[in-house]
């Protein structure tokens, strides 16, 4: 019940920051109207997003069968929805005004990781599974709050500081639900509480990672690197 109670918290609070990120975009957004809309819209997705997973992880939806492969297709799923959310120019202008610190910062929660960890020492994981996840994103999470200072603060080394985190971030993720599928979650399958990760945080984790990439690449094309940026995701063109 502990772990169950921990994990809903946590994911429930994580989500709460998200869309309190979002919520800096949806200021530049013109007039206040649709400003009020996304706000409440997004508030209703992200809490019907949230509470689904919860509901189905808890009914043992996600537990893998032969085929096909539950927790790989939620995850890839989710993936698809936040990339095509992109043809949207309201919300790539959205993202764009979320600031780039506060996509890399809000990424702390990721020192939650040393969950894995924890199991593995008490024998309820093996490592070959819960080190590389969990010292990954033990990692992750010390140095996002150090990178988002870095770049807030205009440091020169910040966006090649804030390209590695990010491509670290985004291997970690790819290295650890691949180990999980490949154990089965470890032996026997990864079942509730701990199955919100991969279906619900990860996907989560690796959009904001895209988002703040899409970002700092975007910068690149710009010749003055010296002025500190403001925001993470760069307008595409509609």
């Amino acid at each position: 019940m502990t772990l169950i109670l921990l994990q809903v918290i946590t994911q429930t609070v994580s989500s709460t920051l998200y869309w309190v990120g979002l919520g800096r975009g949806i200021d530049g957004l013109p007039g206040p109207p649709m400003r009020r809309a996304w706000r409440i819209g997004s508030a209703l997705v992200l809490a019907t997003w949230l509470i689904a997973m919860v509901l189905l992880a808890a009914n043992d939806v996600f537990r893998n069968g032969p085929f096909p492969p539950r927790v790989p297709t939620a995850l890839l799923v989710t993936l698809a929805a936040g990339y095509l959310a992109l043809l949207s120019g309201t919300f790539r202008q959205v993202i764009a005004d979320i600031p780039q610190h506060w996509l890399i910062g809000i990424q702390a929660f990721r020192v939650l990781g040393a969950g894995f960890l924890i199991r593995y020492l008490q024998g309820g994981l093996p490592g070959v599974f819960a080190i590389p996840a969990g010292v990954g994103d033990v990692l992750t999470g010390i140095f996002a709050p150090l990178v988002a200072y870095w770049w807030f603060a205009g440091k020169p080394y910040a966006r090649r500081a804030a390209i590695a985190w990010n491509l670290f971030g985004m291997a970690d993720l790819v290295i650890a639900v691949t180990l999980g599928v490949l154990t089965r979650g470890g032996g026997g399958g990864i079942v509730f509480p701990l199955v919100l990760i991969p279906i619900y945080a990860v996907p989560r984790a690796f959009l904001l990672h895209s988002y703040s990439l899409i970002g700092l690449f975007g910068k690149a094309a710009r010749k003055d690197g010296a002025t500190a940026p403001e925001t993470g995701l760069q307008t595409l063109p509609a």
